[in-house]
């Protein structure tokens, strides 16, 4: 639940109607390769604010990753992790970013975490990785941070009726920061997956998160509720369990995964 306070957090203080979107998909190959994909595009006005500096624009500088950033976070990922391919791109939205391909030499030496947007003055993330092994077609995904409480949070006094009701109250105006905002994990495999014990398992894709901010946000309720367990410490199978019947937010809690590669 780090990340997705993480990415509200960023979006209110930007304070802006416009957008931006996070993925990242890993492509798993059956020799024991794969490819990492990770795409950071920012919403018309957005990008104009990054480019003239100063300001805001700091903030928006760890919502980009430059060459050398990309170069520093495949040393992140693991021995053998390289970068394959840096772009700039541009949607016919209107919507402008980068694109950066990770070629993983070898999957079970990946230590894999997902993209978060830097913030000056905070500490790096002490989260665990995900990790992967593979024997013949079969892949096994271990996400340790699954069963893991997140920051301290079972001391913290909980919302008062009074302070969510506020939150509601506020949603109308916020709504606006948060259109076209998502964020997204996905795992495939080269040849496609044919089966797998994953939560959200669709079509040959395992999403282990996806949060689109226009539907959650429709839900004032789940909305405050999902605010309220990222102050609180709520671990990512608890969250999986207590949210799963909320559009718009998919949250893989198990620690374990396994898929059959075709």
């Amino acid at each position: 639940m780090k990340k997705l306070h993480l990415l509200l957090l960023t979006a209110a203080s930007l304070a802006l109607t416009s957008c931006f979107e996070i993925k990242s998909t890993i492509t798993v190959n059956k020799d024991g390769t794969a490819i990492i994909e990770e795409s950071m595009l920012l919403g018309a006005q957005l990008a104009a604010m990054a480019a003239a500096g100063g300001g805001q624009s700091d903030q928006l500088k760890g919502l980009s990753m430059d060459k050398e950033k990309a170069e520093a976070r495949a040393k992140k990922l693991g021995d053998g992790v390289t970068v394959k391919s840096h772009e700039e791109v541009k949607t016919p939205d209107g919507k402008t970013g980068t694109k950066v391909v990770f070629a993983v030499a070898d999957l079970s030496k990946l230590k894999y975490l997902p993209f978060e947007p830097e913030q000056e003055g905070k500490p790096a993330s002490n989260s665990e990785p995900m990790t992967f092994a593979l024997s013949g077609s079969s892949l096994t995904i271990t996400n340790p941070e699954s069963d893991k409480k997140k920051g301290g949070g079972e001391g913290k006094p909980k919302k008062s009726p009074e302070e969510i009701a506020q939150m509601k109250a506020q949603m109308g105006m916020m709504k606006p920061m948060f259109a076209g905002m998502r964020m997204s994990v996905e795992v495939k495999g080269a040849g496609g997956i044919a089966s797998s014990d994953a939560t959200h398992f669709n079509d040959g894709t395992i999403s282990y998160l996806d949060i689109q901010f226009d539907k959650l946000m429709d839900n004032t309720d789940a909305f405050a509720e999902v605010m309220e367990s990222g102050d609180g410490g709520m671990s990512m199978s608890d969250a999986a369990a207590k949210f799963s019947k909320v559009e718009g937010l998919k949250i893989e809690g198990k620690k374990v995964v396994t898929a059959e590669l075709k």
